[in-house]
C-alpha cells in the first residue's frame, strides 16, 4: 500500500471517527442497533482522548501502526494530532479541512464538506436521520456492537464495526474494501469536558508550502 493510499485512508478515517464526538451511548437496548445509536447521538458534546490505529493489508499484514491524540466536537469541528510513525495534524474548523505534513512543511486545505466526502457534514451535524439515510444500521456480532453499511458507494469504506465499552465507544473496525482494513483502539476518553476553542482554530506556519486541495 502506498503512502499515498495511507494518507487518503487517513482522512476517511476521521470522517468515521469525526461523527463519533457528538454521540453518547445512554443505556439503550443493546439488541437493538438503531436505539442504541439514537440514545448515541443525543448526550455528548465533545469527546477527547488518544487512538492506537493499525493498518492492514489485503494479506493481512500490518503496514502502518500509528498513534496520537483527538479532539472533538459538535458543529463539525476536530483536531487529530498523529504523533507516530510520522507528524501530522488534521484539523476541521467547521467550514476547512486543514492537513499538515510536519515533516514536509506543506498544508493542504480544502472546504470541508467536499474533503470529507458525501453525507460527511450531515453526519457530523449530529441529526440521528442523517445516519439513517447515509447508512444501514444491523446488529453487530456481539450485544456491544453495531455494524454499519454506507448506502451511497462514494464513501471510501464498506462497514464499520463499533464497540462499546461502559456507554463509550473504544474500537471501531473498518472494512476499507479490497482487503484493506483498518483497526482503531480509543482509550483515556473524556466526554463532555470543555475544549478551548483554539484547538479547532489553524494557522498555517509562515514557512509552510499551502496547497489547495483536490
Amino acid at each position: 500500500m502506498s503512502a499515498r493510499r495511507l494518507h487518503l485512508g487517513r482522512i476517511g478515517l476521521i470522517t468515521v471517527v469525526a461523527w463519533l464526538g457528538v454521540l453518547t451511548l445512554a443505556g439503550a437496548r443493546a439488541s437493538d442497533p438503531e436505539a442504541m445509536l439514537e440514545r448515541y447521538f443525543e448526550g455528548t458534546e465533545t469527546l477527547q482522548g488518544r487512538f492506537q490505529q493499525d493498518t492492514y493489508d489485503d494479506r493481512g499484514e500490518r503496514v502502518e501502526a500509528a498513534e496520537g491524540d483527538f479532539w472533538m466536537a459538535r458543529g463539525e469541528r476536530f483536531r487529530w494530532h498523529y504523533q507516530s510513525p510520522w507528524e501530522q495534524l488534521i484539523v476541521a474548523d467547521g467550514e476547512r479541512l486543514w492537513v499538515h505534513d510536519v515533516d514536509l512543511d506543506q498544508v493542504t486545505v480544502q472546504p470541508l464538506e467536499e474533503a470529507l466526502g458525501v453525507g460527511a457534514a450531515q453526519l457530523l451535524s449530529g441529526e440521528f436521520s442523517d445516519l439513517q439515510a447515509n447508512f444501514r444500521i444491523e446488529p453487530g456480532d456481539t450485544a456491544d456492537t453495531v455494524r454499519l453499511r454506507p448506502t451511497d458507494p462514494a464513501w471510501d469504506f464498506q462497514t464499520i464495526r463499533l464497540t462499546f465499552d461502559d456507554g463509550l465507544p473504544t474500537r471501531l473496525d473498518i472494512d476499507a474494501g479490497l482487503g484493506d482494513r483498518i483497526e482503531v483502539q480509543l482509550r483515556d476518553l473524556t466526554r463532555n469536558q470543555p475544549i478551548e476553542p483554539e484547538r479547532f482554530e489553524y494557522t498555517p506556519p509562515a514557512e509552510a508550502d499551502v496547497l489547495q486541495g483536490p
